[in-house]
């Protein structure tokens, strides 16, 4: 994927690392560089790229991140760090991240396939179409360019002309994991699970790490029928990656249907803020909360589905009969006192008294504070006769008053 660096002073130092099916060597060999040479930003680099291959998204997300403390001007850099929040499921992180590699850098193919297939996540066709042709300009053969277009082709309906476009691309690029899952996708989609499962096993053996070919084997093998085999495969791709969100909502609906409520809540947990299923994950949250006598923790989860899809029924339906359990807290506004301004007095002008006209009252505020008052002088008695003088008392000051589901839910 990164095939080169520009900082080629720093690369040419640094042997080269070789990549296998194990990454423990790779890892020994970088830790070793890092100890000796802990300044050095080319070795995180190098480091991220191998969790990053392996699914270890949060160490890579570590790495990258101080291989851009070290050196910040990097679009290499940069642009790896988006893919790691793409796999995330970050796409906004993953977008702003990539267009920041574009201010150093805006003639790189590999980028601009990046940005495309980003504007695709985020349904934006007209810029992810933009990319692409940018990226065809510079790349005309790449491999991605195919795959992209077939995206686009299936996007559309025509699955005919995305099939001829993944085949292209396998073409460039026999070793390009992502036209097989695609092929798997289309043939399984016709009902042409033998052929669906032929991509699969091809793509597998291209990339055994590569965790939805081990998952979509499990979606084919539910469609037979065979369920402890495909839920078997669901836990495996899990396993490979555990940011594979797919697997976690297939095992979450699988438990939900069995009544294995809390287990299911575990799977649909980290799926309440990832775009392609929080809508869902949420409803069933909100169910399962409903169903094991959580029905004020549901509410949240219901309001989640509402304010995504303000339509949904299943939402709008919960919420109308909770609320009446559980009403929703309304936050008073603070006053801000000193956006208060005063009133303006009138002014007293002597043409005002001139013309009769009464002058407005002019209130004084009181002066509440206490003063202290001064003793009284007595006079000294010089005839020597005692007068009975009254205590003085002080007067007291006056106080102040004082969380649609496409399914069969929606």
């Amino acid at each position: 994927m990164f095939t080169g660096c520009s900082m080629n002073a720093k690369q040419d130092t640094i042997p080269p690392v070789v990549y296998n099916s194990s990454y423990e060597p790779q890892l020994t060999y970088l830790n070793g560089l890092i100890e000796d040479d802990p300044e050095n930003p080319e070795y995180y680099f190098q480091r991220a790229k191998v969790f990053f291959d392996v699914h270890k998204y949060n160490d890579a997300l570590k790495d990258i991140n101080q291989a851009i403390y070290l050196e910040s001007n990097e679009e290499l850099y940069y642009e790896l760090l988006a893919r790691i929040y793409q796999r995330m499921g970050k796409t906004s992180l993953a977008l702003n991240t990539a267009h920041r590699a574009e201010s150093y850098k805006n003639d790189d193919p590999e980028l601009f396939l990046l940005l495309s297939r980003l504007y695709w996540e985020i349904k934006d066709l007209g810029k992810a179409q933009q990319y692409l042709a940018k990226a065809k300009q510079l790349a005309p053969m790449h491999s991605d360019v195919f795959l992209l277009q077939g995206i686009f082709d299936s996007a559309k309906g025509d699955t005919t002309a995305a099939v001829k476009s993944y085949k292209a691309a396998l073409n460039q690029d026999p070793e390009n994991a992502k036209p097989f899952q695609e092929l798997a996708k289309i043939y399984f989609a016709r009902n042409k699970e033998d052929s669906a499962m032929y991509y699969v096993l091809e793509g597998r053996s291209v990339n055994p790490n590569n965790p939805f070919f081990t998952y979509f084997e499990g979606v084919i093998l539910e469609s037979k029928g065979l369920k402890t085999s495909s839920l078997k495969a669901f836990r495996k791709s899990i396993q490979i990656d555990s940011t594979f969100f797919p697997a976690f909502y297939r095992l979450g609906v699988d438990a939900f249907t069995s009544g294995s409520y809390t287990e299911a809540q575990k799977y649909f947990a980290p799926l309440t803020d990832k775009p392609e299923f929080s809508l869902n994950s949420n409803l069933y949250i909100a169910e399962i909360l409903e169903k094991t006598g959580q029905s004020a923790k549901a509410v949240s989860y219901y309001e989640n589905v509402k304010s995504e899809d303000t339509t949904n029924v299943k939402a709008k339906e919960a919420l109308t009969r909770l609320y009446k359990l559980y009403p929703p807290v309304v936050a008073v506004p603070k006053v801000d006192s000193s956006a208060m301004k005063p009133a303006v007095k009138a002014q007293v002008t002597d043409d005002t008294l001139k013309s009769g006209v009464k002058a407005p009252k002019i209130e004084t505020k009181k002066d509440t504070t206490k003063v202290k008052k001064p003793k009284p002088i007595v006079p000294k008695d010089t005839t020597r006769i005692k007068k009975n003088v009254p205590t003085i008392r002080k007067t007291d000051s006056i106080n102040n008053i004082a969380p649609e589901r496409k399914d069969s839910l929606k």
